[in-house]
């Protein structure tokens, strides 16, 4: 039921063509699905692992999710979990509520409007003493992040910049431009019209800045214009940039980001790896295509990437020098791209797939001391959750790495999960 190598070189060769891509791709993947026939179950679980949703649906509930993969929905102390909460009279905002394991209990702390399906708002927990949650949202036209008591609903903090990413350290974030992510990948930007950010930015005066949670002050520390002239390539010309998933080190003495611009040559994606104040910037992948990834620590970053003459695999770099060597070749790449993670002891890699020809999404382990691959769970999407609708999996470690958290909507409606996996992490 998955899709073969073949199908895979035809969708890379028009790489260069993409709204012939995309409609080649709505037809295909139409025609698999009739052929395949629709899928007889909606989740099909190991038996040693079992699966809860963290709120219970009700009848004509719009759902909830978490958000992206590279967070953790779970406190520090691991007894809350944080969660976007759906409304169909919301008037475009989301709301954030925290779940209380202990007593079940679920408290709605604030709102937002600036959120996507994808990553919500950002909604995660700040690092440091106490228990304190950082969002984004609009607040008198302006794109700003609040730091906010998810108990008592007090705000800490009105930062003048959305946040992307945290450090370590919980003082500092970076930051990007998400009206030009709406402009040109509207699942990943904000809707919401503002005035101190816009999608037409010059690239002088655009790119990833660098705020300080102490003072609110933010600076721009790499701009667009740094980046196209950085080895410059000849389908850069004519082209749209922009930056997104900043991510920190687990150290936060540097973070890696992606540099994406679409042109008449169609979509090309760069990895990079900088200082966290800018400096030292260093390209790990340049052919092309590059999607997700996820630090080991602080000196080895996972991605998916294609890297010639080798091809489309998860490759592990070493940063800064940029060496790198191949993860599960033939045996862990064939299920394709996905949202990797590691377990807090490093030894297995968590991810996810897109739907297959029958709508199943697939949940892998993949053990990185005996190389083989555990397939978790398949969960099945209708197809009413596509495109910006879509709810990738987007699995996250539980900090005792024997929990996995995802969201999924395999149930018919969105809604975020937790499965024990302890039995095959222990075996």
């Amino acid at each position: 039921m998955q899709y073969g190598s073949l199908e895979r070189r035809i969708a890379t060769a028009l790489d260069g063509f993409p709204n012939l891509r995309r409609g080649v791709k709505f037809l295909y993947q139409r025609c698999n699905y009739l052929l395949s026939g629709k899928s007889a179950v909606s989740v099909d679980l190991r038996p040693e692992c079992s699966i809860r949703p963290v709120l219970q649906g009700v009848q004509g509930d719009p759902g909830c999710f978490f958000g992206y993969f590279d967070k953790s929905p779970w406190s520090p102390c691991s007894r809350y979990y944080l969660l976007h909460v759906l409304s169909e009279e919301s008037g475009g905002r989301v709301r954030l509520a925290c779940y209380d394991f202990e007593t079940n209990d679920t408290t709605v702390f604030q709102e937002s409007r600036a959120w996507n399906y994808q990553q919500g708002c950002m909604l995660q927990w700040q690092p440091g003493d106490g228990l304190k949650v950082v969002f984004n949202d609009v607040v008198g036209r302006r794109l700003v992040a609040r730091i906010v008591d998810p108990f008592s609903g007090t705000e800490e903090a009105l930062l003048d910049a959305p946040i992307q990413v945290l450090s370590p350290d919980g003082k500092t974030a970076l930051s990007l431009n998400y009206k030009r992510l709406y402009r040109l990948r509207p699942e990943y930007g904000y809707a919401p019209e503002v005035n101190n950010f816009s999608a037409d930015m010059e690239p002088t005066g655009d790119g990833i800045w660098k705020v300080d949670l102490l003072s609110g002050t933010t600076c721009l520390i790499l701009s667009l214009e740094q980046l196209t002239t950085f080895q410059p390539r000849q389908d850069m010309r004519g082209a749209a940039h922009k930056v997104n998933h900043l991510l920190y080190s687990p150290g936060g003495e540097r973070f890696a980001f992606m540099h994406r611009w679409i042109g008449p040559k169609g979509k090309f994606s760069r990895l990079y790896t900088a200082n966290a104040d800018g400096s030292d910037l260093r390209l790990l992948a340049d052919d092309r295509m590059v999607s997700h990834y996820a630090w080991k620590d602080s000196g080895q970053l996972l991605a998916w990437a294609r890297k010639e003459p080798w091809g489309d695999h998860y490759y592990l770099f070493e940063d800064p020098s940029g060496t790198f060597r191949i993860i599960g070749e033939g045996v862990f790449d064939l299920h394709g791209d996905g949202h990797p993670g590691f377990s807090p002891d490093g030894r297995w890699i968590v991810t996810d797939t897109y739907p297959d020809k029958a709508r199943m999404r697939a949940l892998l382990l993949w053990d990185t001391h005996r190389e083989r691959v555990v397939t978790v769970g398949r969960f099945f999407a209708p197809w009413r959750f596509d495109e910006a609708q879509r709810c990738d999996l987007h699995p996250r470690w539980h900090p005792n790495g024997k929990m996995l958290s995802i969201d999924s909507v395999h149930e018919g409606i969105r809604r975020t999960y937790v499965i024990n996996v302890e039995q095959i992490v222990a075996s």
